[in-house]
């Protein structure tokens, strides 16, 4: 179930960045219909959030340009997991995730520090359905886990707190930004998941173990949590990158003209 989790912050770190963007003469323009927000401005974190939110409506479809994809649903060819400390040992692989309830997500706070080059982001997901096909072998709490076939999870209020960490680099006589450092943390109120087709069919065995899962699901979630925390660093790394390199410092969070 962890495994999808990462799924939520990569997009909630596209939008982040999404949110503060103007166009620059010399390079690639950014698109209309994002707002301003100035970065020596005494109003820019309210002006942040209103650009964040204006974005909303346009979730649904995606936003390309802002390396956004579509998110109703959310698709992702396929997601590797491994797991081989503490009380669980576990290689798992999901294929063709799908992903709903991404767009009706709560904005809780959003802040920029623009001396410390710092993004801070807090988003709420009241609901997420997420199905996939599934591959897993190993151990859960020394008890064998073994299956393939259909997974089913819902999450419910799923809250994401992101920061980030940028410094300042030139290219082309433009001012850029990159990733220094990432700090995630997540809650989650409940977790319900099935896994279909356990230990080749045999459907009593499978809905016991199903039933411990979602029985001890807090525990077994705070086993992976270190190891979900450098994943999703390492895809919101890789995420927020393309597009601090699409476009300079200046067109993301613009200083106010003089």
């Amino acid at each position: 179930m962890e495994q999808k989790w990462l799924i939520t912050i990569v997009l909630m770190g596209l939008m982040l960045q999404a949110t503060q963007t103007i166009a620059a003469p010399s390079l690639k323009p950014l698109p209309a219909f994002v707002k301003v927000c100035h970065r020596d401005s005494p109003d820019l974190n309210t002006c942040a959030r209103e650009s964040f939110e204006s974005l909303k409506p346009r979730l649904m479809n995606g936003i390309p340009e802002l390396f956004i994809p579509p998110m109703e649903p959310l698709t992702v060819p396929e997601i590797k997991m491994d797991q081989d400390s503490g009380a669980i040992f576990l290689h798992s692989t999901y294929r063709n995730v799908k992903i709903t309830g991404m767009s009706r997500h709560k904005l809780n706070d959003l802040k920029i520090d623009p001396s410390q080059l710092k993004f801070m982001v807090s988003m709420t997901f009241p609901k997420l359905h997420l199905d996939s096909q599934y591959n897993m072998k190993g151990k859960i709490m020394m008890m064998p886990l073994l299956g393939d076939g259909q997974c089913f999870v819902d999450l419910t209020n799923l809250t994401m707190y992101t920061e980030m960490f940028g410094e300042e680099y030139t290219k082309d006589g433009a001012i850029f930004l990159k990733i220094k450092d990432i700090k995630v943390k997540y809650e989650l109120q409940s977790v319900h998941m099935q896994l279909d087709n356990l230990f080749n069919g045999d459907k009593a065995l499978g809905q016991r173990m199903n039933d411990f899962i979602n029985e001890n699901w807090k525990s077994l979630a705070e086993e992976v949590r270190p190891l979900m925390t450098n994943v999703l660093v390492d895809i919101l790394r890789a995420s927020v990158d393309k597009l601090f390199k699409a476009f300079s410092y200046d067109q993301l969070l613009p200083k106010m003209k003089i």
